[in-house]
């Protein structure tokens, strides 16, 4: 018998006569499986694996029996009333009336008075063990509700772990001036490349919240799939090189055409080596491949790594998997990345797995996405050349003081004339007056939010000012609303400078 089985059956004791035997009968013609116990250890031994109605005769409930019932019951768990109905009214009507206080004190008790139609007693036994199912239904609330209590507690944790270890870093490599106040080439570096591991976690934290609710969106074409697997190679040579990891990659020489969206099929694919990278020890190699599968492009990243344990193999695209999978946690991340991949590659219409031979044999990656028939419609990427920038006046609208002359000093070392204002309706103000080429302007400000600041300015100056919107919230809806406000571009902080110099010569 089941779980559930178990948990939906009705416990007689009845010992006086045919009447456990002629109640066990209609109540199993009616639906209810039910079992028939000759003393009270049976029952109660039987209620431990599980019950959804206690059924008695009043004879059966002589002191003993209650009190050997009512010491179960006070062993049930908060959530737990099991109902318990007595046919009361004895044979012998010279018997005294038995008292069930110390059972209802306990839990539901209802009294059937005898003779009962067979019809009344089965309804009324319906009516306990549905009630008792819905205590069940909410016992599993409870108990998945305490699971996501429990993750919860987890994910914070381990969040906190994980920004702790750069802003540990940055913090320390930020403290390393000399004594005239200045920073190494080298502290700077870690700063900027910390800074960045910052930046990646929150957005692989809302990039995963986005997938599951069912808020991302594709903007699929057909491109290269090489393209993607090759700039992604690129771009991670030196975070390889700071791992003492060599990345081999291999694709074919004929383009592999697929469905995609180029953004997420580079993030994808980042996700995956990345992680390949941070699990191999130093003096390691991953090899990136990219091959086709009959209708499908195959990408297998393989490296020679920690690997996984067998049991844990199922496991490793769940989320916060990572937490329970590093030794010592000394790689560290949060468990998201390998969880993103597996939602992005299934909106693709593709799958993904996993194979290891065990701890310590590495690990290898495949993902499958479907072949496509129709012709490439990206086009082919190209790193323009940096050229000198043209001196440009811009005005920043930014209430964070750190943030706004930071900001103020890049842009001015590199030429542009800058001025600065620290809440909506100065910046209206400075705008109008100053008439820049270009304005940078927060959403979240004092006083008159970014958006009034962008309306307001369109209506006096038109489009004679380049409007850009920075803001912490990069949601497409975000991004939609600034444009509707009359912002030229969205840039989502933390804002790059290499940015806002591409979004000065785009326009010029």
């Amino acid at each position: 018998m089941t779980k559930l089985q178990s948990a939906q059956r009705v416990l007689i004791l009845a010992p006086t006569g045919r009447d456990a035997e002629l109640l066990c009968t209609h109540l199993e013609r009616a639906g209810m499986p039910s079992l028939t116990c000759v003393d009270v250890e049976q029952l109660c031994n039987a209620f431990e694996q599980g019950a959804g109605v206690l059924m008695f005769t009043e004879e059966a409930l002589v002191p003993e029996t209650t009190r050997r019932l009512a010491r179960v019951l006070d062993q049930e768990p908060a959530w737990s009333e099991v109902p318990i109905l007595i046919l009361t009214g004895l044979p012998d009507i010279e018997t005294k009336p038995r008292s069930f206080r110390e059972l209802g004190k306990r839990t539901n008790v209802t009294l059937v008075d005898r003779p009962v139609r067979i019809q009344s007693l089965i309804s009324t036994a319906q009516s306990a063990l549905r009630a008792r199912m819905r205590q069940l239904q909410i016992r599993d609330l409870m108990e998945k509700l305490e699971d996501r209590v429990h993750e919860r507690d987890r994910f914070l944790a381990i969040l906190g772990h994980e920004l702790r270890n750069p802003l540990g870093a940055i913090l320390l490599a930020s403290q390393m001036v000399d004594d005239g106040g200045r920073l190494d080439r080298d502290h700077v570096r870690l700063i900027e490349r910390q800074s960045r591991n910052l930046t990646r976690i929150v957005n692989d934290l809302l990039d995963l919240s986005r997938v599951v609710s069912g808020k991302i969106v594709i903007k699929a074409q057909v491109i290269d799939f090489r393209n993607a697997v090759q700039q992604t190679v690129e771009s991670l040579v030196e975070y390889a090189r700071l791992h003492g990891v060599t990345v081999e990659v291999d694709v074919p020489n004929e383009p592999v055409s697929v469905s995609a969206d180029p953004v997420r099929a580079e993030q994808i694919v980042t996700n995956v080596l990345t992680n390949a990278i941070k699990y191999t020890p130093e003096g390691g190699h991953v090899v990136v491949s990219l091959t086709r599968e009959n209708d499908h492009a195959a990408l297998c990243v393989k490296d020679n790594g920690v690997g996984i344990a067998p049991d844990r193999i199922g496991t490793i695209f769940e989320l916060f998997a990572q937490a329970e999978n590093a030794i010592g946690r000394s790689q560290g991340g949060m468990g998201i990345g390998l969880a993103l991949v597996k939602n992005l590659v299934e909106l693709h219409g593709g799958t993904v797995e996993a194979r290891s031979d065990g701890v310590g044999k590495g690990c290898e990656i495949t993902i499958l996405l479907p072949i496509s028939s129709e012709q490439i419609s990206e086009a082919p990427r190209a790193i323009a050349p940096r050229v000198p920038q043209t001196s440009r006046r811009i005005v920043i609208v930014e209430d964070n003081s750190d943030v706004r002359e930071l900001l103020r000093l890049k842009l001015y070392r590199l030429g542009h004339q800058v001025e600065v204002v620290a809440d909506g309706v100065s910046g209206v103000n400075k705008i109008l007056s100053a008439k820049p080429d270009m304005a940078l302007i927060d959403i979240g400000l004092p006083r008159l939010d970014g958006y009034q600041v962008a309306i307001q300015v369109r209506e006096k100056l038109g489009r004679d000012v380049v409007l850009v919107a920075v803001s912490g919230f990069g949601q497409p809806e975000d991004k939609r609303r600034a444009i509707e406000a009359g912002f030229d571009d969205h840039i989502t902080k933390p804002a790059d400078v290499n940015d806002i110099e591409n979004l000065l010569a785009r326009f010029a």
